[in-house]
């Protein structure tokens, strides 16, 4: 069997479409510092950090000049929609400003694919589409900060295993569908995408949901399940992997306990995942 890699979807979903959710969540203006020989540099090197502290989230540091993360660093003024400086002087090493810097954020992870994806054609480049459904958030921040963590930890986790995550804009579209689908019916809809998208190679199907247990004067103790089913789309959506598991914290604050449960779900589900996944694929 030729090798599937450069297919591999990861299919969550979400009551919302996370990439609007990140949308709404990008930074609007990250705090920075810059010094130089001249005020320009300073502004330059200001810049340049931004872009730095951006790359090193989504790709690995590396000093080779080919790799993705030189080269998008080449080309970091392409990645600023705009600066801000509040601050400047000149001390007896140079100059230096302080400000804030707009990154174009989802421009530099569409060009990362797109480099990778270009170093490793017809070889082990895999693609993983990330949609997120949370079941059970009384509000929209909620349901936000449970789409980011599994966004984020799944970035993480993904990259350890030479994965890229992106978004499949072609399926957003219709999110807003699945919205009052129970779980099967979902996995229904997930296949019906799949077939229509021929791209798709492994869907990971699942959803999460929160739950609060007890609460008290000395705090809040909050669960969260996932349950997500992995479908080889390629051989008549045969399951890969049932993935059934749940966390459970207790915290003083609501708010901080349901990040820590966010990303502790997230984390656990990812590398369960991404193993079954590597193995899976291995041995066909």
């Amino acid at each position: 069997m030729k090798k599937f890699f450069s297919g591999i979807l990861i299919v969550f979903m979400m009551m919302t479409a996370f990439s609007m959710a990140l949308a709404a969540e990008a930074p609007k203006g990250i705090p920075a510092g810059g010094k130089g020989a001249t005020e320009a540099a300073a502004i330059e090197d200001m810049k340049i950090g931004v872009v730095k502290r951006i790359l090193g989230n989504i790709t690995s540091h590396s000093d080779d000049p080919a790799s993705p993360y030189q080269q998008l660093l080449k080309r970091y003024n392409e990645f600023i929609e705009s600066f801000h400086v509040d601050k400047k002087g000149k001390t007896a090493n140079g100059f230096f400003v302080t400000g804030t810097v707009k990154p174009r954020y989802y421009d530099m992870q569409t060009e990362l694919g797109k480099l990778v994806q270009a170093a490793h054609q017809g070889d082990d480049t895999r693609q993983v589409y990330v949609f997120v459904r949370f079941v059970g958030a009384k509000d929209e921040n909620t349901t936000r900060l449970a789409e980011n963590a599994i966004l984020d930890r799944y970035n993480v986790r993904f990259r350890e295993n030479k994965f890229i995550v992106a978004t499949g804009d072609e399926i957003l579209g219709e999110l807003s569908r699945t919205r009052a689908m129970n779980f099967d019916q979902f996995v229904e809809f997930v296949k019906k995408k799949s077939l229509e998208n021929p791209e798709i190679c492994t869907a990971v199907i699942g959803e999460m949901t929160i739950s609060k247990l007890s609460e008290d004067s000395e705090g809040v103790t909050l669960s969260c399940d996932l349950n997500i089913r992995t479908l080889d789309c390629y051989n008549n959506f045969a399951v890969i992997d049932n993935f059934d598991g749940g966390e459970v914290l207790r915290w003083r604050d609501l708010r901080s306990l349901g990040t820590l449960l966010f990303e502790k779900a997230a984390i656990s589900s990812a590398k369960g995942i991404a193993e079954k996944l590597v193995t899976y694929w291995k041995m066909k």
